[in-house]
């Protein structure tokens, strides 16, 4: 979601309406940020909540670092997201599990990033084994 918005986004969260809205349109093969056009949300934010109910699931594309807004990010690789989904399941904390995927592959890993991920990756396999 890279770029300007470029309507008036409405402050608050999502409204109920707005949920059925991304979810039907989602469904509709329409993207996060047409979809944020049209409610008058931040497209990371409709995408945020594709990503929280399972609408949609981390993707795995390049895996080379990039830029985005002025900062480098690391897209997370299948094997980091099982070393993480494993360390949780031992009972390790976001914090505890931040160190040591940084420290694994080489990343710059927080807390809040870690936290993220994990409700991402929770949402798609609660998706995918209700299908």
């Amino acid at each position: 979601m890279v770029g300007k918005v470029t309507h008036e986004v409405l402050p608050g969260g999502l409204s109920e309406r707005d949920k059925d809205v991304i979810a039907a349109e989602f469904e509709r093969g329409r993207k996060a940020h047409t979809i944020a056009r049209e409610i008058r949300k931040h497209p990371s934010t409709v995408q945020w909540f594709l990503y929280r109910e399972g609408l949609q699931g981390p993707r795995y594309g390049s895996l080379k670092p990039y830029r985005r807004g002025g900062r480098w990010v690391t897209p997370f690789s299948p094997e980091e997201d099982a070393f993480i989904v494993a360390l949780r399941l031992e009972g390790l904390g976001p914090t505890q599990i931040a160190r040591r995927a940084s420290a694994r592959f080489d990343t710059q890993r927080n807390m809040h990033t870690i936290q993220c991920r994990l409700v991402m990756l929770a949402a798609r396999d609660t998706a995918t084994e209700a299908a």
